[in-house]
């Protein structure tokens, strides 16, 4: 299996209500073919991760990456995944309130932040540490019980 997390910049402000339309679409979408994950949307940018096999997770990047909603900034992907992380999260909708009840909202924030300082100041995005962001992933899936209910 492989994983992807990327960050976009919204080309509109998504409403709240916009943000659950999008991810209860995906939801379903995801759930037809087997992906799963998450998605966090915070002052302008989304924050997403997915998972699935190779074939499928190819050609939802490439939907994600040609979505003319938003604009991708970065993305890293992984390779070899043997056991999913959020398994029964076909597009799960984190919010602001859930990631405070695990304390993880400062580390996606940080990501975020990193990202647009890195890119005002003319940095590569590439340059961004793989290990912080699988880090991150790899948090978040060990409190995905306590996030099933927000």
């Amino acid at each position: 299996m492989k994983g992807i997390v990327y960050v976009s910049q919204a080309v509109d402000q998504f409403t709240p209500e916009q943000q659950k339309e999008l991810s209860d679409m995906a939801s379903g979408m995801n759930e037809q073919h087997g992906i799963s994950g998450y998605l966090y949307y915070e002052k302008g940018y989304f924050l997403q991760y997915i998972e699935g096999e190779e074939k499928e997770m190819d050609q939802l990047f490439e939907n994600i990456s040609n979505d003319k909603r938003h604009k991708l900034l970065s993305f890293q992907s992984i390779d070899g995944i043997e056991e999913r992380k959020f398994p029964f999260w076909h597009m799960h909708r984190l919010t602001k309130n859930s990631l405070i009840q695990i304390k993880m909202e400062n580390i996606l924030m940080d990501y975020l932040q990193y990202h647009e300082k890195n890119k005002i100041q003319g940095y590569n995005s590439s340059r961004i540490n793989e290990d912080h962001i699988w880090e991150m992933v790899n948090k978040l899936s060990q409190f995905r019980n306590k996030l099933m209910y927000y």
